[in-house]
């Protein structure tokens, strides 16, 4: 992995996209330039920290799928959430996903292991509200573009990298609602093969000083 790409608005339901584009134009983020659309970021973005240090007090979780190559060339899979700073958003998309880390799950399943039951698997975030999780995303990969097609997109788009990461974009919000909190549990569920990863973080604020 030398380059990672956060695609957005990539739902199969070309209504779920529509909604979606609607919940961001709520906070003054424009019209994408094209559906999918591809925010390059960089590696050092990623983590698996339990905590995230963020700017300000408008970012916010998105539950994704994110999918990179082994050493040895072999696929793997693990939750994510592309964490982005709503704020800076309405200024630039680009730039906003650049500013926050994005979390990824502990532990990586082997694509090959669930490819024959790939939109099957479930992916839920919830935030922390009141001192209660409450349920913020919730549905299957089957909502998101395939894997396969993702990948054929981003090798027409590549402006650095040639092993690139990919964080998949988002389903939508259960209540319609983009949620500021303090913490964050994302999990992701294969009911065939009865597991599941889960992740949990925290999410502090720093001052954004001039």
């Amino acid at each position: 992995m030398d380059s990672c790409v956060a695609a957005g608005y990539t739902g199969r339901n070309q209504e779920s996209v529509q909604a979606h584009i609607e919940e961001l134009n709520k906070m003054g983020v424009p019209t994408p330039y094209a559906t999918p659309a591809l925010y390059w970021i960089s590696p050092a973005r990623l983590t698996n920290a339990d905590e995230l240090l963020v700017v300000g007090d408008q970012t916010s979780p998105e539950i994704e799928f994110f999918l990179a190559k082994g050493k040895d060339g072999t696929l793997y899979v693990t939750v994510a959430s592309d964490h982005t700073d709503r704020e800076l958003e309405a200024v630039s998309v680009g730039k906003a996903k650049q500013i926050c880390d994005k979390v990824l799950g502990d532990q990586f399943w082997k694509v090959d292991d669930v490819t024959e039951h790939w939109d099957q698997i479930e992916i839920h975030s919830q935030v922390l509200q009141e001192g209660k999780w409450v349920a913020y995303q919730s549905g299957t990969l089957g909502q998101i573009l395939h894997y396969s097609e993702l990948l054929k997109i981003i090798a027409d788009d590549r402006p650095c990298g040639e092993k690139p990461a990919l964080l998949s974009g988002t389903i939508p919000l259960r209540g319609g609602d983009t949620v500021f909190t303090s913490a964050c549990k994302i999990s992701m569920k294969d009911p065939v093969l009865k597991r599941e990863i889960v992740k949990s973080y925290q999410i502090t604020s720093i001052p954004d000083r001039s």
